[in-house]
């Protein structure tokens, strides 16, 4: 049964649209005034408001933006009534949150009829709310209360948003948030995750205990309704690969945005759950934005510095990357290797089996690359089939032996599964003497190496020292 409230100061109005509502099958609650109608509603939880525009207290469109203030309270249907005197400004029509206005001067029957339909086509519910606590324990007194409230929540609204400017340090920004909601509710334990094609971030706040990292990325995932997967994950904070455990005593809040999941939130032993349902559904909407942003920031930061086919660095960055470390290992003379990659007889794969399958060949490389390298390695695409791999504090045969794995990988992946029957190895020349040397330089050293690998019968490795 669908539950509708009706807000109007006039009760011949009120007495109307009560009767008419319950003899279609209704549950109806009536109210005088707009501060009477903000208590009946966290009471009552309605499925439709139907509100007078002007009313003592507080106006429709003043109540409907309130309402609307709660993400939880997004998919609940409002219609707003006015007279046949009275005029909104379109401005306001279109921001106030209303689905509907309706003259009151209409003829009752259509009326009646156009809210009917309304109420049955519309598919207006709150019941996603039900599954949780009465957001608010206390009822508004004055208006003054709800004008406090509505402060409270734009300056904790604009809090989280102004985080906006520290995009480039997420973490940062993450336990900012833990620190706001620290003033709001008690919690032992949060946990964050945020989600895009690009990366994956899980953020650990623990006061009193860890959890194994694999176990709480894995756990913490499923708890997605539909999840993107991330090609990569950044994870931040404390963990006890020891501990197999799972949380026990936790809730979990999936923060979307235009109903497509941003990331989540975990809190761990929650003292006071009414407040943190409470709060949580307020600023939802405010937190999808800003999940978002960042979700955007990594995905455009990802495009601009990879490449888009291999997901590697692209030449410029890696190019970049090189120089940088010039700079820093010239000065404390760390022992720093490059290697030069070329794939063998690629032109003869595309030639062979087309273009898409040796940019299939390209990407495999790539992810084989990618799973060899250690922590501190970069690799990126130097161009077409060619790669370069950056090993810091790495000796010539320290990065040979690091190649030869990777080379024996490529040799014995099952290269049939894309329809090849052709080997599929590389070559690869390893530079290592840095000093005095430009980046072009260097990069030259190890691709003249690489060249020397090619006349030597190509699936080889060749480095300086040798």
């Amino acid at each position: 049964m669908k539950k509708v409230l009706v807000l109007d100061d006039s009760i011949s109005w009120r007495i109307f649209l009560k009767k008419s509502l319950e003899q279609y099958g209704y549950d109806v609650e009536v109210a005088e005034n707009g501060l009477e109608g903000i208590n009946k509603f966290f009471d009552f939880l309605p499925d439709i408001i139907i509100s007078d525009y002007v009313m003592p207290q507080m106006n429709g469109v003043h109540l409907c933006r309130f309402i609307r203030s709660y993400a939880a309270f997004s998919n609940v249907g409002i219609i707003i009534l006015t007279g046949a005197n009275e005029s909104i400004n379109e401005f306001w029509a279109k921001k106030s949150g209303a689905n509907m206005f309706l003259r009151k001067d209409a003829d009752p029957e259509e009326l009646m009829n156009k809210i009917k339909e309304f109420i049955e086509d519309g598919n207006y519910s709150i019941e996603w709310t039900r599954e949780f606590h009465k957001f608010r324990m206390e009822p508004f007194r004055e208006l003054v209360d709800i004008l406090e409230e509505s402060l409270k929540m734009e300056v904790i609204k604009s809090s989280i948003l102004n985080l906006v400017e520290k995009m480039d340090d997420e973490e940062h920004i993450m336990r900012e948030i833990y620190l706001i909601l620290e003033e709001f509710f008690n919690f032992e334990n949060a946990f964050f995750m945020l989600i895009s094609t690009s990366f994956g971030r899980m953020y650990s706040f623990s006061k009193d205990k860890n959890y194994s990292c694999s176990v709480l990325k894995d756990f913490l995932f499923s708890n997605f309704k539909k999840p993107t997967t991330p090609s990569e994950w950044i994870i931040k904070g404390m963990y006890d690969d020891a501990v197999s455990k799972v949380p026990d005593n936790y809730s979990v809040f999936n923060i979307e945005y235009n109903k497509i999941e941003q990331g989540l939130i975990l809190f761990e032993n929650v003292k006071n759950e009414h407040n943190m349902v409470y709060v949580m559904n307020m600023i939802s909407e405010t937190l999808g934005i800003l999940f978002k942003t960042l979700n955007n920031f990594y995905d455009y930061k990802t495009a601009a510095e990879n490449d888009g086919l291999t997901g590697l660095l692209n030449k410029k960055n890696i190019l970049d990357k090189l120089k940088e470390f010039l700079i820093t290992f010239r000065r404390k003379n760390y022992p720093l290797s490059i290697a030069m990659i070329d794939i063998d007889d690629f032109k003869k794969i595309n030639d062979t089996y087309g273009h898409v399958t040796g940019d299939k060949v390209l990407k495999n490389i790539a992810t084989i690359i990618n799973s060899e390298m250690r922590e501190n390695d970069f690799a990126g695409r130097f161009g077409g089939e060619e790669f370069l791999i950056l090993m810091p504090g790495t000796s010539c045969i320290e990065a040979k032996k690091a190649l030869e794995r990777i080379l024996e990988s490529v040799r014995n992946y099952n290269w049939k599964d894309l329809g090849i029957n052709l080997p599929v190895t590389f070559s690869a020349g390893v530079a290592c003497n840095y000093q005095n040397k430009s980046a072009t330089i260097f990069i030259n050293t190890a691709d003249k190496l690489l060249y020397r690998a090619k006349k030597k019968g190509k699936n080889r490795i060749i480095i300086e020292e040798e």
